[in-house]
C-alpha cells in the first residue's frame, strides 16, 4: 500500500473499481507533478511514469504495550514493522531505545510504484485521482493537487464525511472499509467540493523544477 505509515492512525479505504468511471486512465503524470517533493523530512519523487514516496516515522509506544502493539514485532533490540492485517513482518528491524517508560524507534520506508495495471490517474476537474490496486485486488484513492504555492497536496478518504453523505461500506472492521461506488467524474467533483477527501497525508514543497 502507498503512503503505508501515514495511515497507521486511520483506518484504509478500499474501491472495487478505479474512479471515476467515466474517465480514461491516463498513465503519465502531468508536467506540474514531475519533481521532489520534500518538509525536510519526507520526500516524495514523481517522474513522468513513476513515483516515489520517502518517509521517515518517528514512533513512542509505552513499554507496557510492546507485547501487544499491532505494528509491531520486538526482537533482539530491534522493532520490526508488523501487518496486523496479513499477520506477517513487512520490513526491516529499526533500533529503539527506551526511555521513561517508553520505546522510541525512527523508520524509514521507500514506497515505489510506477503507473501501469496497478496504479491509474484519472482527471476530474482540474485535479487527479491516483488508482492505486492492492494485493487484496481492490484499489485505493489518494486526490493529487498542486497549489499555486508550489506544493503538493495528496489527499485521502474520509470515512465520517463519506458516511455523513450516505456512502457507507459494504464490509468494514477495526482497520479497513470496502465501498463498491460507481462516481462519475462530474458527481465525484461535487463529492470533492463536499470534503470527501478531508484527511492529507503529504502536503510538500517543490525542491526541483522539471
Amino acid at each position: 500500500m502507498i503512503f503505508v505509515g501515514l495511515l497507521l492512525s486511520c483506518s484504509q479505504h478500499y474501491f472495487d473499481r478505479p474512479q471515476p468511471i467515466d474517465s480514461k486512465n491516463i498513465y503519465a503524470f502531468p508536467e506540474a507533478f514531475r519533481g521532489v517533493w520534500t518538509d525536510g523530512s519526507d520526500s516524495l519523487i514523481v517522474g513522468k511514469f513513476y513515483f516515489a514516496n520517502i518517509e521517515y516515522k518517528k514512533i513512542s509506544i509505552p513499554y507496557s504495550t510492546r507485547d501487544t502493539t499491532q505494528y509491531a514485532i520486538f526482537n533482539d533490540n530491534k522493532a520490526y514493522p508488523y501487518d496486523s492485517i496479513q499477520q506477517r513482518i513487512i520490513g526491516i528491524g529499526y533500533p529503539y531505545e527506551i526511555r521513561n517508560d517508553s520505546i522510541y524507534y525512527t523508520t524509514r520506508e521507500i514506497l515505489e510504484a510506477q503507473l501501469g495495471r496497478k496504479a491509474v490517474l484519472r482527471s476530474v476537474g482540474e485535479q487527479f485521482v491516483l488508482n492505486v490496486k492492492n494485493d487484496n485486488q481492490w484499489w485505493e484513492l489518494f486526490l493529487m493537487g498542486v497549489t499555486n504555492q508550489e506544493k503538493i497536496l495528496i489527499r485521502y478518504p474520509n470515512n465520517e464525511q463519506l458516511a455523513e453523505l450516505g456512502i457507507t461500506p459494504i464490509f468494514t472492521n477495526d482497520e479497513e472499509d470496502f465501498y463498491e461506488v460507481k462516481w462519475r467524474a462530474k458527481e465525484m467533483d461535487q463529492l470533492i467540493g463536499k470534503n470527501i477527501f478531508a484527511d492529507t497525508l503529504l502536503f510538500l514543497d517543490q525542491q526541483n523544477l522539471k
